[in-house]
């Protein structure tokens, strides 16, 4: 794996969110998002291949996020190159990935220090996620309270939290499934393995069977809406996939083939099913040209991943969501075979 493209997205102040081409696209700024993508990052990485570089950037990432947290515990999540806040602070997505970022560096070797700073970002973030209505945001936050019952594992208010979100994704679950349709929302839009992904975490975290079985159900419909033939297909962007309507398939994003790749991993791990493998064999090779393209979407010259897929081909631009899906996914990929 080549980190080129990731340290050069990052400057001294965080990581910058979008590329020309793969050249860092300084005016659009950076934003929570994908400071905690690329935190949950460093530390798989670290652990993988520890080095001073790593560190470092971890470092500077729970610093950037430390800096978007407001007082009361929401993030902004957009900053500008000159560095100013140009959004109010809100409850989105970007606050359930920074605890999910927050969680991984709780289950890390870091310096006590940082894993307190890390602590401090979590806590007064959780509550916000636990009132929000977006299932996504309560996923990313399922997978940051997954991360920190590793360590503690006896905190009882952890556990009632990853509960709770769990319990109000199953029954989002139950509120929109059909015979035909088994999923959580009545569209499939983006990062959809996210949430087959929460439930096989908290199932993991605390062994309720109901939230096995919905993942699977789940991630079973999930993948027979994603498949054409043995190729992977993302949902499309460009409509997304409502439910009794029509399935768009472009424009196609790394960010979905990589949460499929991270969600059919944990999969694999619980049940040792050859299908969970053969799934997140599938979404990595849409990476490496098994797609409906037949296109490279990887840069293996710098480890940068292009923005997707459209009608005519390549997105080139290279900006950081799309490099850290992949980056994410190819970790996932060697922990999960690693030593088999």
């Amino acid at each position: 794996m080549k980190l080129n493209h990731l340290f050069a997205l990052t400057d001294g102040n965080a990581l910058l969110q979008h590329a020309t081409f793969s050249v860092p696209a300084r005016k659009e700024g950076y934003t929570v998002d994908d400071n905690a993508r690329a935190l949950v990052f460093a530390v798989k990485a670290h652990a993988l291949w520890p080095s001073k570089r790593l560190s470092e950037l971890q470092h500077k990432l729970i610093s950037f996020l430390l800096l978007m947290q407001a007082e009361d515990g929401r993030f902004h999540n957009f900053m500008d190159f000159s560095q100013r806040l140009i959004d109010e602070p809100a409850v989105g997505d970007h606050v359930g990935r920074a605890i999910w970022a927050a969680g991984s560096v709780i289950n890390s070797g870091m310096p006590r220090g940082m894993k307190g700073t890390a602590r401090l970002v979590f806590d007064r973030a959780l509550p916000w996620a636990r009132e929000s209505s977006s299932p996504r945001t309560k996923a990313y936050a399922c997978l940051g309270l997954h991360e920190r019952l590793h360590v503690e594992a006896e905190d009882g208010n952890l556990r009632t939290n990853l509960k709770a979100m769990a319990d109000s994704l199953i029954q989002l679950y139950d509120l929109n499934r059909t015979s035909d349709w088994e999923w959580f929302e009545n569209i499939l839009t983006y990062d959809n393995p996210r949430l087959n992904q929460a439930l096989l975490a908290a199932y993991q975290s605390l062994g309720e069977k109901r939230y096995l079985v919905v993942a699977e159900e789940t991630l079973r419909f999930l993948k027979n809406n994603t498949t054409i033939g043995e190729t992977y297909v993302p949902i499309g962007s460009a409509g997304w996939y409502p439910k009794g309507g029509e399935k768009a398939l472009y424009d196609q994003q790394p960010i979905e083939a990589g949460a499929m790749v991270e969600a059919a991993a944990l999969a694999y791990k619980l049940t040792r099913s050859e299908v969970y493998e053969a799934t997140l064999r599938q979404a990595f090779g849409w990476f490496l040209g098994l797609n409906t393209k037949s296109v490279t979407v990887y840069d293996e010259s710098t480890g940068a991943s292009y923005d997707g897929i459209n009608k005519m081909g390549l997105n080139e631009n290279q900006g950081a969501e799309s490099t850290l899906a992949f980056l994410l996914a190819a970790a996932t990929f060697i922990e999960t075979f690693r030593g088999e």
